[in-house]
């Protein structure tokens, strides 16, 4: 069964057309990662798919059930956590918060208690009881997603829900993620596009609200990399006759072949830069696809 059906989504914002035909279809149970450049489309997409955004042309369909006047059953099966979402209540604890929403989500005391306890725990919350306002960004923000990923809802929508976290809680996060995937469909989009791609059964890549790509992140890779098969990370700047990409402090040299890399291989140890070798992720499409 497909959660998510869309066909041929189309949407204005005045002359400015943010998705442009669109079409793509989740199945149950599957993590869909968004990615594309700023500007691309990806939070109009979330707010169409979760009910906060109506739309010009096309068909949304939500567990077989047309969206375009969203019913208060279809809301009730999903939960959102909006690229913007913040803590307005400050005078509320972490625990209050989770409390709160899920008695407003139709949970009993009981349950509404049991389930922000175990919320605490999963996120590593080890400040249930402190009030919002004295909390930092990201403490804030897990304590939001320690909100919503706590609905047990059938579809999640988390619009670049690592914002303001450290690793470490975005790796417990993934985790979490992972195991809510066994029984949840999930619509995520985010930044960290190795992350993205480690994380999700499926990966939609749109730019300028056209959809590029849709399919199995490694099939996206393979399409949009296909002239080289590896690469190099080197810590500083190299300059060869190579495809190379500075980033930061590093330079990503992506090699067409085993003679090639080997080549560039020789080359960095003789000048006695250091490098690492790594396979090609969805990450390079943006260094060397041509979607910047």
């Amino acid at each position: 069964m497909n959660v998510i059906e869309v066909e041929n989504l189309t949407k204005y914002y005045g002359n400015l057309r943010a998705l442009d035909s669109v079409s793509f279809s989740v199945p149950e149970g599957a993590i869909l990662g968004i990615i594309g450049p700023n500007g691309a489309g990806k939070t109009t997409l979330i707010r169409i798919l979760s009910c906060l955004l109506a739309y010009d042309k096309g068909t949304v369909r939500l567990f077989g059930e047309e969206i375009k006047k969203c019913r208060d059953g279809i809301k009730k099966r999903i939960a959102l956590l909006p690229q913007e979402a913040r803590a307005h209540f400050y005078t509320l604890t972490p625990f209050e918060y989770v409390y709160h929403y899920l008695r407003m989500r139709g949970l009993s005391k009981r349950e509404a208690k049991s389930r922000a306890e175990k919320a605490m725990k999963e996120f590593g919350i080890d400040y249930p009881n402190r009030i919002v306002s004295t909390l930092s960004g990201g403490m804030v923000r897990k304590t939001l997603l320690a909100m919503v990923l706590s609905a047990n809802a059938e579809l999640y929508f988390l619009d670049e829900p690592t914002v303001g976290l450290d690793v470490e809680s975005r790796l417990k996060l993934w985790g979490i993620l992972r195991e809510r995937g066994k029984s949840s469909t999930i619509v995520l989009t985010s930044h960290y596009l190795n992350e993205i791609s480690s994380v999700s059964d499926l990966v939609l890549l749109i730019k300028g609200g056209k959809l590029l790509a849709f399919g199995r992140p490694e099939e996206i890779a393979k399409q949009y990399l296909s002239s080289f098969t590896s690469k190099l990370v080197v810590f500083g700047d190299f300059r060869g006759d190579f495809v190379a990409r500075r980033a930061g402090k590093n330079t990503f040299v992506y090699l067409r072949s085993k003679a090639e890399e080997l080549e560039a291989i020789a080359l960095l140890e003789e000048l006695g830069v250091p490098f690492k070798r790594e396979g090609l992720t969805i990450e390079d499409i943006f260094l060397v696809g041509g979607l910047e």
